[in-house]
């Protein structure tokens, strides 16, 4: 029996919001095209149904989505695009929207695993709790730290929205960013950390601003901000609640592995 084709016990199933190879490639596609232009629009990072501007405050992909990326057989790294979706009916996206596709790849770099695409979320449902990073486990990350980079989004949000300037965000010394890339034993112990009694999770994944000093080519001291992404692991939605209530986070993980320039298995 082909297992790839055994469909007798199908709960469940409704859970995944997965997409075709040729929706991921067009997906995107539209992100490349558009963060590599000279109309870099900011209405991909808003809310299409709300009255009052809503900005991007984090991707949400649930537990099941997880569990399956985990589960996926010889998975050695994870990858997060970026994607500008312009017609996805389980989310009700009809116009462009900026969101996140999450797959896994194994160690010779050949995709084992369905396209997870992330929902938008614009309404924060997190709390910070303090926190210091893990030694010798991961990227993980303090509290303060994070809370730095989440902060720094938010003020870019309220004083940027130039196409060009928008567009500099995604702009590195290798090209524009694409996405960020992870090994799988740092992605489990960012949800997982050790320490902790939490065993299931969901997953939002935070845009953040780096914001640091322009590095030794500018002959005068300024400002650099660079767009970038940290993972964190948040209670699991249970039924009955509405997804609204505040989730505490006790740790974050910085995805520091960009693309481009690591192409290949990473």
């Amino acid at each position: 029996m082909n297992n790839h084709h055994y469909q007798s016990n199908t709960a469940g199933l409704e859970d995944f919001y997965t997409i075709s190879e040729l929706q991921f490639l067009e997906y995107t596609l539209n992100w490349t095209k558009q963060v590599s232009g000279t109309e870099m629009s900011w209405k991909v990072f808003t809310d299409e149904h709300s009255i009052v501007e809503q900005i991007l405050v984090q991707v949400y992909f649930n537990d099941a989505t997880i569990q399956s990326l985990l589960s996926s057989v010889g998975v050695k790294h994870i990858h997060a695009r970026f994607a500008i979706v312009h017609d996805y009916h389980p989310y009700k996206i009809k116009l462009p929207t900026f969101t996140i596709i999450l797959y896994a790849t194994d160690h010779l770099g050949q995709k084992c695993s369905a396209y997870h695409i992330g929902k938008p979320q614009y309404h924060d449902t997190i709390t910070v709790a303090n926190s210091k990073p893990l030694e010798g486990i991961g990227n993980f990350i303090s509290s303060r730290l994070a809370q730095e980079w989440i902060s720094e989004w938010k003020a870019v949000c309220d004083n940027i929205k130039i196409p060009a300037l928008l567009s500099k965000m995604f702009l590195t010394n290798y090209g524009y960013l694409t996405g960020y890339n992870y090994i799988m034993s740092d992605f489990m112990y960012s949800l997982f950390p050790p320490g902790t009694r939490k065993e299931c999770y969901d997953v939002v994944i935070l845009p953040v601003i780096h914001k640091h000093v322009a590095d030794h080519l500018h002959t005068q001291r300024t400002w650099n901000r660079t767009f970038g992404l940290v993972l964190a692991g948040v209670q699991l939605i249970t039924k009955g609640r509405t997804g609204d209530e505040d989730e505490e986070v006790n740790s974050f993980y910085d995805l520091s592995l960009p693309t481009p320039p690591t192409h290949g298995a990473f």
